[in-house]
């Protein structure tokens, strides 16, 4: 007679649990019948306390105080993971009985304490434990991790995650220095956007320390107001805010928070903090130039805010870095500058660009707006030529005329002409080779 399948189940569920006693090592051993036990609890196996009070009489037998508190810990974990209230008892026997270790040892216990208390969803409880950490550093960084923990994951039940978010304002109570603390500062600024609370996520910028975490906050601060679409509603704001920071960190700061401006979208406010700066004119280059480079599609916006003078001078360094590399393509840029500014020298580097990717009539149009005779005669030559390669003679011949220096037009007609013929009667134009006689 075959034997019932539930007791082949509960034969081999035995013979894992004897086969575990093989396993040398007293820490993986321990975890291995606390691993067991949570997947037979979860299963509904009554075997599952036999796997419990077997890890954990191995952890107790564990003669290195670190790893044996280690252990406890993970089987802690795991009663926890199978819905054990009780793995709280066990989480704190190891917080009282390890004060008798020394500090460095158990900060580690209490590191681990943490880790396995955040992935139970115990902020509140990793905070405690947080806090018996000796060692400053690792304190921070400790609770800078539940910060992050509490600030992860907005979306679903907002009651929920405002919770969770007041246990990471606890840790963060609790933090000391920098960059701990603006790093921690970042991490609620980005849960209150996702939270929709968006005057506090902006007000978090002024509490910040460290100059490169702020400058990474405000940046993140304005790109992801811009993706929920109320960047505007709060540039008033911002821009206070970022006037304070100027001040805190110094005047040099202005130039990392008028990129960020900028690569948000929001030129005018950018420009308006670059006037203030002595070397306004050299910054305004650098920064288009940075935004043609990382964005290209927010620097239109830059450039219409633009007067006359800085346009011109930021149309030339624009167009000379798109001329070196017209494959980028960048039709929108180069219509905010030929609309930004009458420098006939920037209209040329335009019409020039335009050749280059193939809008000739745009290039002719752009050409026939320049006054000055030598820029003229540059840009309707190159036009001429590039109408000659294409086999269009006569708008080649005509764009030619248009030049207002008479020799030169009359040079590059002639030229054109004879390029045309050679064009014409290909193979039967040979070079005189010298006479014969």
């Amino acid at each position: 007679m075959k034997s019932k399948p539930w007791r082949t189940d509960v034969m081999l569920v035995r013979e894992i649990l004897a086969s575990v006693d093989v396993i040398r090592d007293p820490y993986v051993k321990s975890v291995t019948y606390a691993r067991i036990g949570e997947r037979l609890a979860r299963a509904g196996d009554v075997n599952h306390r036999t796997a419990f009070l077997k890890a954990l009489d191995t952890a107790r037998e564990i003669e290195d105080p670190v790893k044996m508190f280690r252990a406890l810990l993970s089987v802690g974990h795991s009663l926890g993971r199978a819905g054990f209230r009780t793995y709280r008892k066990v989480f704190q026997t190891v917080l009282e009985d390890s004060r008798l270790l020394p500090p460095p040892g158990r900060d580690e216990v209490m590191r681990t304490a943490v880790s396995y208390l955040l992935a139970l969803g115990e902020t509140g409880e990793a905070v405690t434990y947080a806090l018996e950490i000796a060692d400053s550093k690792v304190r921070n960084e400790v609770l800078l991790q539940i910060v992050r923990a509490s600030a992860r994951t907005m979306d679903g039940d907002q009651l929920k995650a405002a919770y969770r978010l007041r246990k990471g304002k606890l840790a963060l109570e609790y933090i000391e220095g920098e960059p701990y603390l603006s790093r921690a500062l970042l991490e609620l600024t980005k849960a209150y956007i996702s939270l929709g609370a968006y005057e506090k996520a902006i007000s978090l910028l002024r509490a910040m320390g460290s100059r490169e975490w702020t400058r990474q906050a405000f940046k993140e601060v304005s790109f992801r107001l811009k993706e929920k679409g109320v960047l505007g509603h709060y540039i008033d704001l911002l821009e206070s805010i970022a006037g304070e920071l100027i001040e805190k960190f110094g005047r040099e700061f202005t130039e990392e928070l008028a990129l960020a401006f900028a690569l948000a979208g929001e030129g005018k406010s950018a420009v308006e903090l670059i006037r203030k700066l002595e070397n306004g004119d050299d910054l305004l280059v650098s920064t288009a130039l940075e935004l043609l480079g990382r964005d290209p599609e927010v620097l239109p916006d830059f450039i219409s805010v633009l007067n006359e003078g800085e346009a011109e001078l930021v149309g030339k360094a624009v167009m000379n870095r798109l001329l070196e590399r017209p494959e980028l393509a960048r039709k929108d840029v180069v219509e905010a500058v030929e609309k930004s500014t009458p420098s006939e020298e920037v209209l040329a580097k335009v019409s020039r660009y335009y050749v280059l990717t193939g809008r000739i009539d745009d290039a002719l149009r752009v050409g026939s707006r320049i006054e000055d005779p030598e820029l003229r005669s540059v840009v309707m030559a190159d036009v001429s030529h590039h109408l000659l390669k294409t086999g269009d003679i006569e708008r080649a011949i005509d764009t030619a005329l248009e030049v207002r220096d008479p020799r030169f037009s009359s040079i590059l007609v002639s030229e054109i002409l004879i390029k045309a013929l050679e064009r014409e009667l290909p193979g039967r134009v040979r070079q005189w080779s010298g006479s014969k006689h």
